[in-house]
């Protein structure tokens, strides 16, 4: 099962504000989720990836544990 996560749950993970997530996402610095459920962004490991490398921050490896490692 493919592992998800919400915009306040990917700002826990990399330790960035979830205000500014939304920010470049609204701003098109981000692409925005692939996924919504409830009308709320739900996203993937291949997201929160792409939501670290624009943030320049590493992501933990307990995340991708499992999956290709960087």
């Amino acid at each position: 099962m493919e592992n998800i996560f919400s915009t306040g749950e990917v700002a826990k993970i990399l330790g960035i504000a979830r205000h500014k997530i939304e920010y470049a996402i609204v701003n098109n610095h981000l692409p925005e989720a692939r996924f919504r459920f409830l009308d709320k962004r739900v996203f993937d490991v291949d997201d929160v990836r792409r939501i670290a490398e624009h943030f320049g921050v590493d992501i933990p490896s307990r995340l991708i544990g499992g999956c290709e490692g960087s």
